[in-house]
């Protein structure tokens, strides 16, 4: 048999010395990249599921806020306002497919990044930069807070005061209600 050695019997399989081509200087090498890519591969998948735990979370989070956004707490809002809430701001709130929309046209120079909650979560603390505490309706493009001023007396005048110059109020609207018409022009969709 092939096998068996012509003299002297012995094992049954020959056994050969390792070939050049695995020597031990190309085995460490070949140890070196199968552990590297085995590294790089572990780490694709470890960032992947961050990924996608992370994107999980963030649509998790946004379900919450709108699940806010579609509940106004009028109640609280009314309070805050010493006053009714204008018709429109309601009407606006009652709007799902507008009221949730991110990212929406108001002018050339300002566009409305979202629609925020109405409830006591939503009151800012802005007594000392423009004289009282606001709950932002909206913001901007920028982060500026969109609101009414609160106050028996005032009227429905939608104010924004900017991130950057704390202190500087401009007039966003005239009312809710110009603000909604205009926001309904601009955004044809919506």
């Amino acid at each position: 048999s092939r096998f068996t050695p012509r003299v002297g019997g012995g094992s049954a399989f020959y056994v050969r010395r390792l070939s050049h081509f695995m020597s031990a200087g190309r085995l460490v090498h070949l140890v070196l990249v199968i552990c590297f890519w085995g590294l790089v591969i572990t780490m694709y998948v470890w960032w992947r599921v961050r990924e996608r735990r992370s994107a999980k979370e963030g649509a998790i989070e946004r379900r919450a806020i709108v699940e806010r956004l579609l509940r106004p707490d009028w109640e609280f809002y009314e309070r805050h306002l010493q006053r009714p809430a204008p018709a429109a701001l309601r009407e606006l709130y009652a709007d799902q497919s507008l009221v949730t929309v991110v990212g929406l046209d108001y002018s050339k120079k300002y566009k409305i990044s979202t629609f925020n909650p109405i409830d006591k979560d939503g009151l800012l603390d802005t007594r000392d930069t423009i004289g009282c505490d606001i709950v932002a309706f909206a913001n901007s493009d920028c982060g500026d807070p969109i609101y009414l001023r609160p106050g028996s007396t005032e009227s429905d005048t939608v104010y924004i005061t900017h991130h950057d110059d704390p202190g500087h109020v401009e007039v966003f609207a005239e009312s809710v209600a110009v603000m909604l018409e205009r926001l309904r022009h601009e955004n044809h969709a919506a």
